[in-house]
């Protein structure tokens, strides 16, 4: 017996020994062992894939494998927080957007000059609030950290920096001495309940650094008030005036103590503006009515009563919003109407323009007298021309930066969302996104500037039937074709409840006007909305799909078609080639491969693989794990063999070769943009939820470790990687090599925030690389001479000018400047002339071939803009996607 129960015990012992050594083998096979080639669908289990999951981690501060990046341009932003402010000779502009201040030109529009607050201080709390203009091209600025900072509009330099002690909502020079300053600034200090929330002080700011007076801020009371809503001086500098609501504060400042007066109208006041010369104050209300007020004297007196209203214009039918002098017989005034009326106060009578587009919110007349800038709600300023009254320039801001202030301002969400998403357009590379109702907005994020106006679905503005809004727009590899989603949500009182209509339309471009003329309308092509649409990327004309993937737990496979003539005569049509579904799921997002002939589609968390010629099911699928929450987006990237696949609370990357996750991002993830031709993709996540400031991240999809990284502490709306021609020539030094191409050498990273300002990142030059060396070993010296009328010979011989990265930047500009409108800036700011002809004639010539070694080697020399971080296909050589990837899936 005992014999027995030895044998037994040793029985039990060698079979957990031998489970044990299997569990152990099992563990320590690879995961991409488990899926050995493309398995049928039904074959697979839902959690299919066991692979690690790699936690990115994201390092805020710089190291040496990543060279800094820099902020190169600020544009977009809300433009129309208040009237624009001149410079003292009338040629440049200076608009305000959250923390930096942008320069125009004033007769094109372009911008000359951006420069921030974020240098100095912290980048939330640095808000700018107000803009004065001083002598020359110099400016000051009131911002949100208590700080008044002087600077040096052309060249962007910060000149010095006063602590006024508080927060200036509202600051007006004082025209009888320079730096000194009206400004209206909120109590720190104050009683629950307390009706005087504002004081307004006479701020004298003093001394310059390394100047013989210390620098040092003077500042006195001269009384308080409420809810200030705004601020005017006489052009004497005696009297400063402010309104809250129905109250009018003035104070007479020309005498040591100041006299301070209250007067109270019957209506809530809207704006202020003194007369240049008389004793009037012109006031504004609520009825539209404009009120002169014959008070402003040394002896005022404070009174409700309306016997000192002398005289009352009236013409506007709703509230006035703004009021400006322009000399001493001409006020300017606007408001709802969108009409800027021109009252001629000698003669009585009155002068429109109308028809100007949106409720004015601003006017500024120009210092020489000759031009009105018009700040219009819309996000537009229009600078019209005092003479004869024509338009001289015209700056239409980010029209998504309008809608996010109006959301803003009524303290709910906007109906018209933001859906289309960061588009670059593949041709010009500028943005693509919602503008107005019903319309696309092509905008250039790099100077600032709207470039067109795409309208999908026109609508009668005059009513209050529902408006159209555009869902979801992309574009063809080469731009030729663009496809859009626009739809109208119906009544509930006229139709089902929550009915969406949408319209599925196939644009083709216009290469002599260079517009988008519709050619297919496709009306309801997915019952209750459309997810998704994309392109598929091809080469040959006449062999174009298009997939869209909606609400009705399909997606339809678009193929253009040739219907009529050939050539110029040539007639297209859009028709419905294949309609696929998944196990009753709903398709969610779709992508192409880089060749075209492999597609992706998202059905809730798993991922499908299609043949697109026959659609005749999945070729396999991808899972992550069974908790996979719902996909919002897939795509390939670039020419790699990694798919992207995230959803709001993850982002996850697949090796086709291996079938496997290579790594995972798991952190609420707010906007991804996969890179169309590098391998690249851009991340904007919040490692914390309901946090205000997001991780942006530019990300190889072979490893998780950030290229760039850096912190937005304002929040992300959308983010995009935007190809340039402008090649920095730095280098990353973490690869085998030594040298690995910077993701942002032929990139910029742009970063759209809630508030729809646009940050645009760039690679930061190291300066001694802009300066070549000469033929003599030493390095040109530049001056101001040299900079405008050119260098002389001898120096200019010297540099070998295809080796020179300033000239070579300069031929860029000169290669673009018949696209733009650069030549219409100012001389002084142009290249001379010298410097370019030599490159402009090299350019019109055509390379002769040379057989000869040293041709070849001169040639080789020259650095040319080629993208070297762009991989070769991975099936290159081997045919297309699927067979590249089987042929892994069977050598692993």
């Amino acid at each position: 017996m005992a014999g027995k129960a030895e044998a037994e015990r040793k029985t039990k012992k060698a079979g957990k020994e031998a489970k044990s050594k299997t569990k152990e083998k099992a563990m320590k096979r690879p995961a991409h062992l488990q899926i050995n080639k493309l398995a049928p669908v039904d074959s697979l289990p839902t959690a299919s894939l066991t692979t690690p999951i790699v936690e990115a981690t994201i390092s805020t501060q710089a190291t040496d494998a990543h060279l800094p990046i820099a902020l190169k341009v600020v544009s977009g932003g809300q433009l129309t927080t208040g009237p624009i402010v001149f410079s003292s000779d009338s040629s440049q502009f200076y608009l305000a957007k959250d923390n930096s201040v942008s320069v125009y030109n004033v007769q094109n529009g372009e911008m000359l000059q951006n420069f921030s607050v974020h240098r100095d201080s912290g980048l939330q709390r640095a808000a700018i609030k107000k803009i004065v203009a001083a002598d020359g091209h110099r400016v000051y600025t009131f911002s949100a950290d208590h700080k008044a900072r002087l600077w040096d509009a052309d060249t962007g330099d910060l000149v010095c920096v006063w602590d006024i002690g508080a927060c200036a909502d509202f600051v007006e020079a004082d025209p009888s001495k320079s730096g000194r300053f009206f400004c209206a600034m909120r109590r720190k200090r104050q009683r629950a309940g307390a009706q005087k929330k504002y004081v307004v002080c006479r701020v004298e700011l003093m001394g310059e650094p390394n100047g013989v007076e210390p620098v040092r801020v003077e500042r006195q009371e001269l009384f308080r008030a409420g809810n200030v809503a705004g601020l005017s001086v006489r052009a004497d500098g005696q009297w400063v005036a402010a309104f809250a609501k129905f109250r009018v504060h003035a104070a007479f400042v020309g005498e040591a103590k100041p006299k301070c007066h209250v007067w109270g109208m019957e209506e809530r006041v809207s704006a202020i503006a003194f007369h240049p010369r008389e004793s009037v104050l012109a006031v504004g209300d609520w009825r539209g009515r404009i009120v002169f007020w014959f008070c402003v004297d040394e002896n005022a007196e404070s009174s409700e009563d309306r016997s000192i209203v002398r005289s009352t214009h009236h013409w506007h039918a709703h509230r006035v919003n703004a009021i400006a002098f322009a000399g001493d017989s001409l006020m300017l005034s606007g408001g709802e109407e969108g009409v800027l009326v021109l009252w001629q106060l000698d003669t009585e009578t009155r002068d429109y323009l109308p028809r100007l587009g949106s409720d004015i919110v601003g006017i500024a007349p120009s210092p020489d007298q000759m031009r009105y800038a018009i700040t219009l709600r819309d996000n537009t300023i229009r600078i019209v021309s005092a003479v004869d009254r024509t338009l001289v320039s015209l700056l239409q801001g980010l029209k998504f930066a309008e809608r996010a202030g109006r959301a803003r301002g009524a303290r709910e969400l906007d109906s018209d969302p933001f859906t289309t998403g960061l588009i670059v357009h593949p041709a010009t590379h500028a943005l693509v996104l919602n503008g107005e109702p019903g319309r696309l907005q092509v905008f250039n994020h790099a100077n600032d500037r709207h470039l067109a106006s795409i309208e999908v679905a026109a609508y009668n503005r005059v009513g209050s039937g529902s408006q159209p809004h555009v869902d979801l727009v992309q574009f063809s590899s080469d731009g030729a074709w663009m496809a859009t989603v626009d739809s109208r949500r119906t009544d509930a009182t006229r139709g089902l409840m929550g009915v969406t209509t949408s319209y599925l339309k196939f644009w083709r471009l216009d290469p002599a006007s260079q517009t988008y003329t519709l050619v297919t309308r496709i009306d309801a092509p997915h019952s209750g909305g459309v997810h998704s649409i994309c392109f598929q990327p091809s080469h040959r004309r006449n062999a174009l799909l298009c997939v869209s993937t909606g609400r009705d737990h399909l997606f339809r496979v678009w193929e253009l078609q040739s219907v009529l003539g050939a050539g110029p005569n040539e007639r297209f049509v859009w028709a419905s080639r294949f309609t696929c579904g998944y196990r009753k799921l709903q398709p969610t997002a779709a992508a192409f491969s880089f060749d075209g002939s492999a597609l992706a589609v998202a059905f809730g968390g798993a991922v499908t693989l299609w043949d697109p010629a026959v659609c005749a099911g999945p070729v396999g699928v991808l899972v992550a794990s069974a908790d996979t929450p719902n996909l919002k987006g897939v795509a390939f990237v670039g020419a790699s063999s990694f798919v992207a696949a995230w959803s709001d609370e993850r982002l996850d990357v697949w090796n086709m070769l291996t079938g496997s996750v290579w790594w995972t991002l798991a952190m609420p993830i707010q906007s991804v943009y996969v890179h169309p031709r590098s391998s690249l993709l851009a991340v904007a996540a919040y490692q914390v939820p309901g946090s205000s400031t997001a991780s942006v991240m530019v990300l190889s999809p072979s490893s998780p470790s950030p290229l760039v990284a850096l912190q937005h502490p304002s929040g992300v709306e959308a983010v995009a990687l935007v190809p340039t021609a402008t090649k920095s020539g730095r280098s990353h030094p973490d690869s085998e090599h030594g040298m690995k191409p910077d993701p942002l050498d032929s990139n910029t990273l742009v970063v759209l925030t809630p508030s729809g300002l646009i940050s645009v990142y760039g690679a930061q030059v190291d300066s001694k690389s802009e300066v070549a060396p000469s033929a003599y070993g030493r390095r040109m010296e530049s001056s101001a001479f040299a900079d405008i009328f050119g260098m002389q010979k001898s120096v200019a011989a010297e540099a070998p000018i295809l080796a020179n990265a300033q000239v070579r930047a300069t031929m860029r500009l000169v290669r673009s400047a018949v696209q733009s409108s650069y030549v219409n800036a100012p001389f002084h700011v142009l290249p001379p002339v010298r410097s370019l002809y030599t490159q402009f004639v090299t350019a019109q010539l055509l390379p002769v071939a040379d057989a000869s070694t040293e041709s070849v080697d001169a040639v080789s020399d020259v650095e040319m803009d080629v993208d070297e971080s762009q991989p070769e296909p991975v099936w290159a050589e081997s045919g297309d996607f699927f067979a590249s990837m089987r042929r892994g899936f069977k050598a692993n």
